[in-house]
């Protein structure tokens, strides 16, 4: 489950999954969000075991996490 919250309306959210060599592998969101808290559960059901990078971006902030994919 990634969790975020958004202080302000923002027109452009991005949040994307990368494999450990930077390949894209999902974007669970691409799209205008208004302020609140967030919640979004990655469908790994077609990846393998293994470390994950998550990068939420929005118009004027980016952040980017580890997380680890344990079957």
């Amino acid at each position: 489950m990634i969790e975020f919250s958004l202080p302000e309306d923002v027109a452009s959210v991005k949040l994307s999954i990368y494999n450990a060599l930077g390949e894209k592998v999902a974007e669970l969101v691409n799209t205008s969000l208004t302020a609140g808290k967030y919640q979004y559960q990655w469908n790994a059901r077609d990846v393998a075991t293994g470390m994950y990078i998550y990068e939420l971006r929005t118009d004027n902030f980016v952040e980017v996490k580890k997380m680890l994919l344990v079957r």
